[in-house]
């Protein structure tokens, strides 16, 4: 009886972990199944793409007649211009196949596409880009950047512009976020925005602030994108956002370029899981600028010692962990980035040649700190940064840096728009800033916003030189010449020195190893050629 039993027992357990086993094999082929759905989008063989944004962003809109960050980085999924510029800063047809313009650049003409609609099914005509621009035209700053005098149709696909000066960059305005075209249907007739109607790839399905969901337009005039499905979610914490990667939560972040810490991206590389798809050829820039009217920098020789005396590739290999490119000048290193003077040689590393500069300026004592001194006065200066990731440290950087050849240097971390202010009013010595203004395809505007006396932003106040210069650049339509003027700038910015040019940080997104056709584009407009991407 008892060996009856036990062999029941022994049969039972047997029985169990058959049992079992089917259980876990039922059990591992449904994740793996559950797995590759997720990772395509769903089961029925649809794709579906998670895109975490957040960087410098409070919440995710969707007005195309807003300004802000917050309002720009979705606006070319729904809208599209009527060009469009690409990752290396030439100009395509999107809204327009075609566009011509006269020997003397005030008249600019775009031959429309035809059997394009909006996505309530309406065709989009000339209509709709006269009614766009007479809303961006109300706008004052606009206006002031390019004097629009008429807009005329002559049919329902052509569409010309009346200028009331030349303005050789007008592709850049057409062809930006900031000039799509969307559909009249989409605003009440007070002018607010109801429901955001485009012609471009995707539909809005549904809007939140902190997430926003989107539908492939099956009648787009390029064709229907390979992605089914689109999410966009906020996320504003860098180390959540790297989390929610790896956890599977979203398929790629980075999409403008920054936000990921460097230390993630490389130990995100080992991971066969992910590609790092990075941009070293960016006309992204990181600079300080001098105040060169007040203080010791109004010496020339004093601000070429500063640049002497800054290590750029220390900054670049220590801060930034190699994903950073040294800065030779004010536009780019290298014949890669469009308008570079790559005659331009920039500042080596060289402490030798800054104490020189300084001596010869008058700066030879030193007082008991290791500080140059000149009339009882210590050569002191004050430097105005954000507190972000890399500022800082870069600050300390070059705070260590300058004292080495006896300049001190104190840091003080401020907001954005409390830096932007003491600029305009001249209450700095130095100052990190961007590239406002600065795109791959003609950074007229970042040498005007930064370097002439209209500039809002202006670190040079009283250089008629570059005022007529970057004013001739602006109104000449010859490339050749164009070319040339800018030539002229680089050189004569270098000679002034009104900054040190530190870094052009490298644009990073990390992605699900099966996402392909991924490319840059502006850090204002992120998700431009999301229409490109597929997965395998």
């Amino acid at each position: 009886m008892m060996n009856l039993l036990r062999f029941g027992q022994k049969r039972l357990s047997v029985l169990l972990l058959f049992f079992c086993f089917i259980l876990i094999f039922s059990g591992c082929s449904n994740n793996q199944s559950s797995n590759q759905s997720s990772s395509d989008g769903s089961g029925n063989g649809s794709q579906s793409l998670t895109i975490a944004l957040g960087h410098g962003l409070d919440y995710l809109g969707l007005n195309p007649y807003m300004s802000g960050r917050e309002n720009t980085v979705l606006r070319t999924v729904v809208f599209e211009p009527l060009v469009m510029e690409t990752s290396t800063g030439q100009f395509e047809g999107a809204l327009a196949h075609s566009w011509s313009v006269n020997e003397t650049g005030t008249e600019w003409t775009f031959q429309l596409r035809e059997g394009v609609t909006f996505h309530d099914g309406t065709p989009f005509t000339s209509n709709a880009v006269i009614e766009a621009f007479n809303h961006y035209t109300k706008d004052p700053d606009f206006s002031r950047k390019v004097a629009i005098e008429s807009i005329q149709a002559p049919n329902d696909y052509t569409v010309v512009f009346q200028l009331q000066k030349p303005f050789a960059p007008f592709l850049n305005v057409v062809g930006s976020y900031q000039c799509v075209i969307p559909s009249p249907a989409s605003f009440d007739e007070e002018g607010n925005m109801v429901n955001p109607i485009g012609t471009g790839p995707f539909v809005l399905k549904n809007l939140s602030k902190e997430k926003v969901e989107f539908l492939a337009y099956d009648k787009h005039w390029r064709e229907k994108p390979s992605i089914d499905e689109l999410q966009v979610v906020y996320i504003s914490d860098p180390a959540t956002m790297v989390l929610a990667l790896e956890a599977g939560e979203v398929d790629l972040i980075g999409a403008d370029g920054y936000g990921i810490p460097q230390a993630e991206i490389k130990r995100l590389q080992e991971n066969e899981n992910f590609t790092v798809f990075t941009n070293a050829d960016s006309s992204s820039l990181e600079w300080i600028g001098f105040n060169s009217n007040n203080g010791p920098l109004s010496d020339v020789s004093v601000r070429k010692a500063v640049n002497y005396a800054i290590d750029r590739q220390q900054i670049a290999e220590f801060i930034y962990e190699g994903f950073a490119t040294p800065a030779v000048g004010p536009i780019g290193f290298d014949d890669s980035i469009l308008w570079t003077d790559t005659s331009i040689q920039g500042y080596q590393f060289d402490p030798q040649k800054a104490q020189q500069l300084l001596a010869e300026a008058g700066w030879k004592e030193r007082n008991n700190e290791g500080f140059l001194v000149k009339d009882g006065q210590v050569l002191e200066l004050t430097f105005l940064l954000e507190g972000t990731r890399t500022w800082k440290p870069t600050g300390e950087a070059i705070q260590n840096q300058l004292a080495e050849v006896g300049i001190k240097v104190n840091l003080e971390l401020r907001d954005n728009s409390v830096i932007r202010d003491l600029v305009k009013k001249g209450g700095f010595d130095m100052v990190g800033l961007g590239s406002i203004g600065k795109n791959a395809a003609d950074p007229y505007y970042f040498f005007q916003y930064y370097f002439t006396k209209r500039g809002s932003g202006t670190v040079l106040t009283n250089n008629e030189k570059l005022d007529r210069l970057v004013g001739d650049v602006v109104s000449t339509i010859d490339k050749d010449k164009r070319s040339e003027i800018y030539n002229e700038i680089q050189q004569e910015i270098m000679n002034v020195t009104p900054g040190a040019f530190l870094l052009h940080p490298h644009r990073v997104t990390i992605m699900k190893n099966d996402i392909t056709g991924w490319d840059f584009s502006n850090t204002m407009d992120p998700l431009r050629f999301v229409y490109k991407v597929s997965r395998e």
